[in-house]
């Protein structure tokens, strides 16, 4: 049996999921729409180096949740049996296995 946890806040880190925005289209795909629908480029945020802009909370959850989500999404054997989430993870463990919407 395989399983998947996904992190609360706190998890974050400068420069989070600019490995992922870089190696897959649908990962650019993914953060690009984030970014429309937040109404701000939380990529220039997550791929950047201050760490101090990630603390803030508006910015920490949707950051946290969208490394999550979207490495999750383009990783290649991604098929837990089961997904947990710590916390703010929760959410994200809902996307993964199809209960919420990426959205």
């Amino acid at each position: 049996m395989k399983a998947f946890l996904f992190p609360g806040q706190g998890a974050q880190f400068p420069g989070m999921g600019k490995d992922i925005y870089e190696a897959s289209e649908e990962a650019k795909t993914l953060f690009h729409q984030a970014n429309e629908i937040l109404g701000f480029n939380i990529t220039d945020i997550m791929f950047g180096e201050d760490a101090d802009a990630l603390k803030q909370t508006q910015v920490t959850q949707p950051a946290i949740f969208l490394h999550s989500v979207i490495l999750g999404s383009v990783l290649p054997d991604f098929k837990p049996d089961m997904v947990a989430g710590h916390s703010l993870g929760e959410f994200s463990a809902l996307v993964m296995n199809k209960t919420l919407s990426f959205e």
